[in-house]
């Protein structure tokens, strides 16, 4: 039975993406996920922009690029090793992790699964780069309320195949290694 919806989100998973161009083209490597617990929300939309070519003194042609996904990802609080090995934070000689201006970040690969009224779903994002940590700190009041972290993200797209997003079934090949050794997108000749 299919899903009529779709809601939350939990195992949340970041890997390293990099794209090595050879002589025969792109060749993709995703590294190994890293299980980013306390997944609050994320919410990548597609970004479309329009393109109208004039002649005629009309818009003789009109269409629509989808460019790029963005959306802003929260949860709990980062770790420190999360900011390390994907926000190029440093370690200080006195035990403090710090931002950097300009730091050196390697584009990732994003997955997550999502419940449904009849199976879960998993969710791949391909080829993304990560913006800066927003927080708000602020006051306890009556009561404690949880602050989170939120990092804004950008999905170009694998650069060979152009995919940007996927979704997995539970029934689907790419399902049970997604969090565990995910494969670059090939696209179906069917």
């Amino acid at each position: 039975m299919a899903n009529k919806v779709l809601f939350g989100i939990s195992n949340l998973y970041v890997a390293t993406y990099t794209t090595t161009t050879t002589t025969t083209g792109d060749v993709v490597s995703i590294g190994t996920p890293v299980h980013i617990p306390g997944a609050v929300s994320f919410s990548p939309s597609e970004s479309s922009d329009s393109n109208d070519f004039y002649a005629d003194n009309i818009i003789y042609w009109s269409g629509y690029s989808n460019a790029k996904i963005e959306g802003d990802l929260e949860v709990a609080m980062f770790d420190d090793s999360f900011k390390k090995t994907f926000l190029g934070y440093k370690t200080l000689t006195n035990g403090g992790v710090a931002s950097v201006k300009n730091p050196t970040k390697p584009n990732v690969f994003i997955a997550f699964e999502v419940d449904g009224d009849a199976e879960k779903r998993r969710v791949a994002l391909y080829n993304c780069t990560l913006g800066s940590i927003t927080r708000n700190y602020s006051t306890i009041t009556e009561t404690k309320e949880p602050m989170t972290e939120t990092l804004p993200v950008v999905c170009i797209g694998d650069n060979p195949t152009g995919v940007t997003m996927a979704t997995f079934k539970s029934t689907d090949a790419g399902y049970s290694s997604l969090f565990t050794s995910p494969a670059a997108p090939v696209i179906s000749t069917t």
